[in-house]
């Protein structure tokens, strides 16, 4: 570029008869300095917010989506792996009372058929709760139609 010729980023206009400068106040300087915010959240993933002096506690757990947000991710991932395996050994004692109740646990020669096959002891029962609930699909255990109360846990 020769001297005295437009910059390359200046255009053949004056700056005055642009018509997106014509909006513009004239007296109000162009460039701002911004002001800072503060970060909730800061450029290393810690949270800015505490939770101080709140009045009603037990509202801050009422919403269990955003206490579980703002635990620590090993809480967190702690109490996401304790609900499944509470859930598969509640699960777990449900069918294992089915089939004590019904007798499947100790099977005689020439008993009517079981509620579950293959449900022999505590251990077969949670593997089956993980397969129900899981639903990875039936190995060899699978619910029969010989009790009702089996069907309307399944």
């Amino acid at each position: 570029l020769e001297l005295g010729s437009p910059k390359a980023r200046q255009g053949i206009i004056p700056e005055e008869y642009v018509l997106t400068r014509l909006a513009e106040d004239p007296t109000e300087p162009r460039y701002r300095a911004r002001q800072r915010r503060a970060r909730f959240v800061s450029k290393k993933g810690n949270c800015n917010v505490a939770h101080k002096n709140i009045r009603e506690q037990g509202r801050f757990l009422q919403d269990v989506f955003t206490t579980l947000v703002d635990l620590k991710w090993p809480h967190t991932l702690l109490i996401f792996t304790m609900s499944f395996l509470c859930s598969w050994l509640l699960f777990a004692m449900a069918w294992w009372l089915i089939a004590f109740a019904h007798g499947d646990l100790a099977p005689s020669e020439g008993t009517a058929e079981p509620c579950v096959t293959s449900i022999h002891s505590f251990s077969s029962a949670f593997l089956f709760s993980i397969e129900v609930q899981v639903t990875i699909g039936f190995g060899g255990r699978m619910v029969t139609e010989e009790c009702p109360l089996a069907i309307l846990i399944l």
